[in-house]
């Protein structure tokens, strides 16, 4: 019914102010008053907030817009109920006054919108808004922008030190619909990190609509009274997502103006940049410069205005592209059909995004991938959900093989968050189509080619402040020259619903071009090496290196003769083989890479020998020049000590050397100082 739309009224009767009791110290100050707002007036946000501002409702309940380029000190409202109570919020579009911005965030301009939200209570006496604003010892003023249909409202405010005596006021009342209200609180704190707390409430029901009776909310408004706050500045021209033609000449314009009219602020100079890269600038309105033969490129445009008190502000930016020709790109878009088999549709290659979870990323098999996964745009991660309106089979897919009529896919939240991915181009025709969705926003889909050999194509007509829609995208693209990269980007360019509002992504399919073929992985044995020598029981670590020049390596497996010992899915890719018997083995390694091709490495040789050494066999002895000497053969790792002793009586063996054996024929020689001497070797 239309009376639940209703708008504020001032009467002048019923005026209530109250001081709060609390301490007060130093520079504290906390004073208000309230005014009307003439049915009619535009209220510019932009002027009157030159510090932050805030309005709510623009499309829905929960939308949320506010000051852009500035660290936010007004808060987003939160709900009140009545003890035992619960309130409800709504949006509203028939306000009395309207509200102007050029400076926002989301939406950059609004012109004149007689939006805002109401709450209504269960029961409606002490249902409505709280919010707060940052507080320390600066002087600042805030303004709400308040009202009541068919109620009294209480409005009160209260710094948390407690440093002023609060303000609160009951004399917005209103017998059905009429004009706003707006209440202007001046106040500082005793001490920085503080906050300024104002309730608006519901404080008397009356009027022939008592029972749709409730208070409403629109906007809100920070300045400094006397400072020189930043000036406002824009980019007017190009716009948004604007190509041109490699070695053009582009003029860019500005707007910027000076809130400061009450101290006779004005603007300086404006400079103009290009990814952080100063143009140049302009001293004198109308702001422009003329950028001249630009390159092909990506480029985002600023502008940084500096009023004559020293204080800058800077341009949201806004992003144009300069392209040179050889190549294609088209695009369109298409209710998506209620299903689709994505084994058909990418001959090429296709993707599918969660199927099992947010990460989940299913794609063809037994090809070279040519879709990438996304990447995330924005801080938000994608969340999984399984309600989209098509009905996605395959049949060739990885890692699940095939599904039928799944309806899954990511989701993210958040403005401008988003996701991005990638696919070839080249000379070749190919298509690529993108299954896509979004729910209370405005989606902003864009691709782009590598070399920039075509124009960029950007579309922003998926739209939904209520509700569900869904879309296919289908491009058409060719590159001028080999090796480069088609982009996609899809985003929330406006959210409607500041809490629910999303984007999400379902599927992707390729065809036409031509398909790489899978070249196999190539892997090497390199520990141990051929013919190494180890005594039982021997534990010996068996290390791989693969590679694969066009993928990755998805496994590795350890062979001995044709039995498998084990398998490696990360690098390093190794494997401990234990307790091995004596024996003479053939090691070899099998690597497969991501499309299944495998590859056996050479084979390597290695022998276990028995735990006790084999008997010493004394070779060639022979005596001669007051030496005496010998041979015989060593096995590799074996320690091996010749001892002598001149006299079995009494035995006093003594070490004439030791050494490691390495598999050869060594000689031993010893100088003798007696007539006759005895040795021995030991082996261990």
């Amino acid at each position: 019914m239309h009376a639940l739309k209703k708008q504020l009224s001032l009467l002048a009767s019923g005026l209530i102010a109250l001081l709060l009791p609390g301490p007060s110290a130093g520079a504290a100050n906390l004073t208000g008053s309230l005014a009307t707002i003439p049915a009619g007036t535009d209220v510019n946000l932009t002027v009157e907030g030159p510090v932050d501002w805030v309005h709510w409702g623009l499309y829905t309940d929960s939308s949320l817009d506010r000051k852009a380029g500035v660290t936010p000190l007004i808060s987003d409202f939160s709900r009140l109920d009545a003890t035992n109570g619960y309130s409800y919020i709504y949006q509203f579009g028939d306000n009395y006054n309207g509200y102007t911005w050029s400076d926002g965030s989301p939406t950059t301009a609004v012109t004149n919108t007689t939006t805002g939200v109401w709450a209504y209570g269960i029961p409606a006496v002490d249902s409505g808004f709280q919010l707060t604003a940052a507080a320390d010892t600066t002087l600042r003023t805030l303004k709400v922008y308040v009202g009541a249909f068919s109620a009294r409202g209480k409005f009160e405010a209260l710094l948390s030190d407690n440093s002023a005596p609060g303000y609160t006021n009951t004399a917005l009342v209103n017998q059905g619909n009429g004009e706003s209200g707006v209440y202007s609180i001046t106040y500082a704190a005793d001490s920085p990190g503080q906050t300024l707390t104002v309730q608006w409430t519901l404080m008397e029901i009356g009027g022939p609509n008592a029972g749709t009776a409730n208070v409403t909310l629109q906007a809100a408004a920070l300045l400094v009274p006397g400072a020189n706050n930043p000036p406002i500045v824009t980019i007017t021209s190009p716009g948004d997502d604007n190509t041109f033609v490699a070695g053009s000449n582009i003029t860019i314009n500005a707007n910027a103006f000076d809130t400061d009219t009450d101290t006779n602020g004005t603007i300086a100079t404006v400079e103009f940049f290009q990814s952080g890269i100063k143009l140049g600038e302009s001293t004198n309105s109308p702001y422009n410069l003329v950028w001249s033969n630009v390159s092909a490129g990506r480029y985002l445009l600023t502008a940084k205005a500096t009023d004559n008190g020293g204080a800058t502000s800077t341009s949201g930016p806004v992003e144009i592209f300069v392209n040179t020709t050889g190549g294609a790109l088209s695009g369109s878009t298409a209710f998506p059909p209620a299903n689709a088999v994505l084994t058909d549709q990418g001959t090429s290659d296709w993707a599918h995004w969660g199927l099992l979870s947010a990460t989940s990323f299913d794609h063809k098999s037994g090809v070279p991938q040519q879709i990438s996964n996304f990447t995330k745009i924005g801080a938000n991660n994608a969340q999984q959900y399984a309600n989209y309106y098509t009905a996605f089979s395959w049949s060739d897919g990885t890692p699940t093989a095939a599904t039928n009529d799944t309806a899954t896919g990511v989701f993210t939240y958040g403005l401008s968050n988003g996701f991005r991915l990638t696919a070839p181009a080249d000379t070749n025709s190919r298509t690529l189509k993108v299954y896509v969705g979004l729910y209370g926003a405005q989606g902003k889909f864009q691709a782009a080619l590598s070399d920039f050999s075509a124009p960029a194509y950007t579309d922003t007509s998926l739209n939904s402040i209520y509700g569900n829609v869904y879309a296919v995208y289908t491009l058409n693209y060719a590159a001028a020259s080999a090796g480069r990269t088609l982009t996609i980007q899809y985003t929330a360019k406006t959210l409607y619903d500041a809490d629910y509002g999303n984007v999400t992504l379902q599927a992707a399919t390729l065809s036409g071009g031509l398909v790489p073929t899978n070249v196999p992985p190539a892997v090497a044995i390199i520990s141990p090496t051929n013919n190494t020598t180890f005594t039982a029981p021997a534990n010996i670590t068996i290390v791989a290196d693969p590679t694969d020049t066009d993928g990755t390596i998805s496994l590795v497996e350890f062979f001995q003769n044709s039995i498998k010992l084990g398998e490696a899915t990360n690098s390093p890719y190794s494997f401990a083989w234990t307790n091995v018997t004596a024996g003479n083995y053939t090691l070899t390694a099998r690597a497969t890479d991501n499309l299944g091709a495998a590859t056996v490495s050479s084979p390597v040789s290695v022998s276990v020998t028995s735990n006790a050494p084999p008997a010493v066999v004394i070779q060639n002895p022979g005596a001669g020049g007051g030496t005496f000497h010998f041979s015989f053969a060593t096995q590799s790792g074996v320690t091996y000590t010749v001892q002598f002793t001149d006299s079995f009586n009494p035995v006093n063996w003594q070490e004439a050397t030791n050494f490691t054996g390495n598999g050869t024929t060594v000689t031993v020689t010893n100088t003798m100082t007696s007539a006759e001497r005895f040795y021995r070797v030991r082996a261990q």
